[in-house]
């Protein structure tokens, strides 16, 4: 399947599922917001999909001391995700609670290209192109502290940790593409290499209300860390509807991580795309 193709047929089923929620909206009462400052335990779970799209630039080690090679996405949100599992959820009494968040996605037969061979920078024009797989998985978990809340919303602090572990296979035929023989590397091949890194995070999550008696409102959060990586940050915005046993979203959300020193297989990772989420309240 092409590219233009993959990526209108995952944004005419993304705009297909927000159409149903609008109808699921224009006929339902008004849900009660659960009070989570009564003094009461409560908790939340969200199984929800996300379709992200990758760029990301990884390094590999060369066989027989030959240095690293650095490699580099073409960034197409959609394009050649073929798996992913995402569920996170909360607990709280008070203004006091747990976060957590695991994410799992799968990217087979992505194109790129070598941006480096043995510390050699190659021009964006030179026709070295590679065939790569990479999955991973991504955890945060972390506290929670109400700074605010009212008939608009809340504000809650996060402060935790996220671990991110990602796994890579890099393939390249330069006999295909009319490049054997210029560069010292071998004119096909196939690397591996992973990752783990663990960072700190901290940030904020909440939700904002503006529209008195509605049930309409706008779930958000924002991170940054360091740690492992040289940073990282994820975003996320949405839009929300309200139910009486929970909330279904529309959102937004982008992860990135930046380790530019050493030789570690991470170099920087960016995955971002739109996620449809169901919350059931306990």
């Amino acid at each position: 399947m092409s590219r233009v193709a993959f990526t209108r047929t995952a944004t005419s089923r993304v705009a297909m599922c927000a159409a149903i929620l609008a109808c699921l909206a224009a006929t339902t009462a008004k849900a009660d917001t659960p009070d989570y400052w009564d003094g009461d335990w409560h908790g939340s779970i969200q199984p929800y999909g996300w379709l992200p799209g990758i760029s990301a630039q990884t390094r590999y080690q060369l066989p027989n001391g030959g240095g690293t090679v650095d490699s580099k996405t073409n960034k197409s949100i959609f394009d050649y995700l073929s798996g992913a599992f995402m569920i996170d959820g909360t607990v709280r009494k008070g203004d006091w609670g747990f976060y957590g968040d695991f994410d799992w996605v799968k990217f087979s037969n992505e194109k790129g290209r070598f941006a480096s061979i043995g510390g050699e920078r190659i021009g964006a024009n030179a026709n070295l192109d590679t065939n790569w797989n990479m999955k991973g998985g991504m955890v945060n978990f972390a506290g929670l502290y109400t700074m605010a809340h009212g008939q608009q919303g809340y504000i809650d602090l996060v402060f935790g940790v996220r671990y991110l572990w990602l796994k890579g296979n890099l393939n390249w035929n330069f006999n295909a593409t009319g490049n054997g023989g210029r560069l010292d590397i071998a004119n096909s091949g196939h690397l591996n290499n992973q990752t783990h890194v663990t960072d700190g995070i901290v940030g904020i999550r909440g939700r904002w209300s503006p529209f008195a008696g509605s049930n309409w409102f706008f779930p958000y959060y924002a991170d940054v860390g360091a740690g492992g990586s040289d940073n990282t940050y994820q975003l996320m915005v949405g839009v929300a509807y309200a139910f009486h046993w929970g909330d279904i979203a529309l959102n937004y959300r982008d992860v990135e991580y930046k380790k530019n020193s050493g030789d570690d297989f991470l170099k920087s990772v960016e995955l971002s795309g739109p996620a449809l989420s169901l919350t059931w309240h306990f």
